[in-house]
């Protein structure tokens, strides 16, 4: 009858293989075993763990592989209460040095986050095999501790075990590509090699994420290309997301219809990649069309995938499709919600977003700290410096969340922003740790809007020390110095970048239209179009004059007179975009322009006035956020 359990256990029929254990009048020990292994065997892991229950109940004592099976069912559970009642039965029985027990033990401890003890189940073992090694270096890679994964792989080699499983290097090129460090990765590529794992399919598709994370997209193109039968999704997604990472979106789109030209369907992962790509190029005809894809492939119900279409209609300046979409989605997940929160957050609507983030709690999800990098980021864009300061000191206490670097920035820039630059100085000396270059940089942006040249050159030198390539250290500075009328300082900042060949970064804006990505500079004369632009251009500033619109010259670092101010400010780089989408773009649609600049605040004036005078909706994502401009007005209250 133990025989025979064991055949349907290995056959897949646990049914049958149940229904002869319980017609035994006396199971004995292996009888047990061999119930707990095939229900192991099977995933069926709760019922391994009972029956592991029963036998005790029963008053056998179990052998180590009955041991070994419960335990690597608590390790595919991630239950770490039974796993260590299990471990607790080992040691009273001495199983505990046992190799298999041991490894399983060790996989459940780390596959339930308790990687020190983890590490503890493994130091004590007198024997470690290629299974004890890849349990550890599994858990180091899925725990975050990457490094110590490739530590792990390297003292494995050492002992001469690498080459006999290739489940090994699966794990080790994923902490790789977790540390982007190519050199490692292809160390451990020649290794594969060596070892002939290169034409494995789960292999090649680590050794492509692995490439395309550590952003070598050639080498991940080469191994995908390896495989004489052809494409797989897990190895051509892989190869997407790299392509999207590195804004290399339009390859991306290539591999994806070269993979349904391969008869290879896409999954959910794709489709998040794909869209995730169309929104960091607010292209949102492309981004349309996925959203069509996956409603027809039924895949919008998972929650990557729907919530990355929030992010890119949100990214595309459309808040109200971004919130549509979360209210159709059923079950609202932590990444939902983080994603709405996140949208409000680049449109500056705070209030919108404090709203969510207390609907979000109020449904029993528990927010992470990116959800408060998000909540922060809007009472910053909002000017709630007393509501972002409240949820900010509650994060310990509320949620158990420990600030990070990037939610102390936050603070820097809520501050900064609001212009409460005493508190913003005051805040950072009592900080627990020391500010990033974010944090700097958004104390130097305010000191040049509140033109305080002292804080601001102390913001410019943490900076400097930090990031020693930073040319917009120097522009803010000149800013400040032309703010305060000191020519000289300003003279003596533009000698000292050009003694040491730093250029200031130029200003583009872009906007799609007619299939097309048209990108222009300030002052641009070289599109085919030109003369109409300029035409128009000329059309809008005397109508916004009428308008009441007044160039505000102060934004230009230079001592020259208002009147050629003026006329550099007409040709900024949005300007020109914004003329240009209004001769080529129907009047139905919105204009979306993208710039890689801070929108300067005469052009956000004017911008304005265009919006009313055109009876048009104008959308401009800046490097900061998104600026809505309508009926002469702009969703961000002047306050940004």
């Amino acid at each position: 009858t133990n025989h025979l359990i064991t055949m349907y256990s290995h056959c897949a029929d646990v049914r049958s293989a149940l229904r002869l254990f319980h017609a035994m009048p006396r199971p004995n020990l292996v009888s047990w075993t061999t119930l707990i292994s095939g229900l192991a065997q099977n995933s069926m892991h709760r019922d391994a763990l009972a029956a592991f229950a029963s036998m005790r109940r029963a008053g056998l004592a179990p052998t180590q592989f009955a041991l070994s099976s419960a335990a690597r069912s608590a390790a595919a559970l991630a239950a770490p209460g039974p796993g260590a009642q299990l471990h607790c039965v080992g040691v009273r029985l001495g199983f505990d040095g046992e190799l298999f027990v041991a490894s399983n033990l060790a996989d459940m401890y780390s596959k339930s986050g308790l990687l020190a003890d983890a590490c503890r189940v493994f130091d004590q073992m007198p024997h470690k095999d290629t299974v004890a090694w890849t349990a550890m270096i599994d858990g180091y890679a899925k725990n975050g501790s990457l490094e110590k994964a490739a530590l792990a792989f390297r003292d494995m080699k050492r002992e001469g075990l690498v080459g006999t499983d290739q489940h090994v290097y699966c794990s080790v090129l994923s902490a790789s590509g977790g540390l982007k460090d190519g050199w490692l990765g292809r160390t451990i590529h020649s290794a594969v090699v060596k070892a002939g794992f290169e034409l494995e399919v789960a292999v090649r598709n680590a050794l492509t994420d692995m490439y395309a994370k550590a952003a070598d997209m050639e080498n991940a193109a080469r191994v995908v290309k390896i495989d004489p039968g052809g494409w797989n999704v897990v190895s051509a997604t892989s190869l997407i997301d790299g392509y999207v990472e590195t804004d290399s979106v339009e390859e991306a789109l290539r591999i994806f219809l070269e993979l349904q030209r391969q008869g290879v369907e896409p999954n959910e992962f794709t489709f998040s990649s794909m869209i995730k790509g169309c929104a960091t190029q607010a292209l949102l005809e492309q981004g349309a069309q996925f959203h069509a894809h996956v409603i027809k492939t039924n895949i919008i119900g998972d929650s990557f995938v729907s919530s990355t279409l929030m992010d890119m209609y949100g990214k595309c300046g459309l808040v109200s499709l971004s919130v549509q979409l979360f209210n159709e989605v059923e079950h609202h997940t932590d990444i939902a919600w983080n994603a709405v929160i996140n949208v409000f957050a680049q449109h500056g609507h705070g209030r919108d977003a404090i709203q969510a983030f207390d609907g979000m709690t109020s449904s029993g999800i528990r927010p992470n700290h990116i959800t408060y990098v998000s909540l922060l980021t809007a009472c910053s864009h909002a000017g709630l410096v007393d509501d972002g300061l409240k949820y900010f000191n509650s994060m310990k206490s509320a949620h158990g969340i420990e600030a990070k670097e990037e939610h102390y920035s936050c603070i820097i820039d809520m501050y900064g922003r609001a212009g409460r630059l005493a508190e913003a100085e005051k805040f950072i000396h009592e900080m627990p740790i020391k500010p990033s270059v974010y944090g700097w940089c958004s104390l130097l942006g305010a000191c040049r809007m509140r033109g305080n040249k002292e804080l601001g050159e102390f913001a410019a030198q943490k900076i400097m020390e930090l990031e020693p390539d930073n040319t917009g250290v120097h522009v803010s500075l000149s800013g400040i110095y032309a703010s305060l009328g000191q020519w000289e300082d300003v003279k003596a900042i533009r000698k000292l970048m050009r003694d040491s060949r730093i250029k200031k970064l130029p200003g583009f804006s872009w906007v799609d239209a007619n299939n097309k990505t048209h990108v222009f500079s300030s002052e641009d004369w070289s599109h085919p179009q030109q003369k109409k632009i300029y035409k128009k251009l000329e059309e809008l500033y005397e109508r916004i004059k009428e308008e009441g619109y007044v160039p505000d010259t102060r934004s230009l670092p230079s001592n020259l007179e208002d009147t050629a101010k003026e006329r550099i400010l007409r040709y900024h780089s949005e300007r020109i975009a914004v003329a240009f989408a209004l001769i080529s773009m129907p009047a139905t649609k919105p204009i979306i322009v993208k710039k890689n600049l801070r929108i300067c605040v005469d052009c956000h004036s004017a911008l304005k006035f265009i919006s009313k005078a055109e009876s048009r909706d104008i959308i401009v994502r800046d490097n900061s956020r998104f600026h809505h401009f309508a009926e002469g007005r702009c969703s961000c209250e002047d306050y940004w």
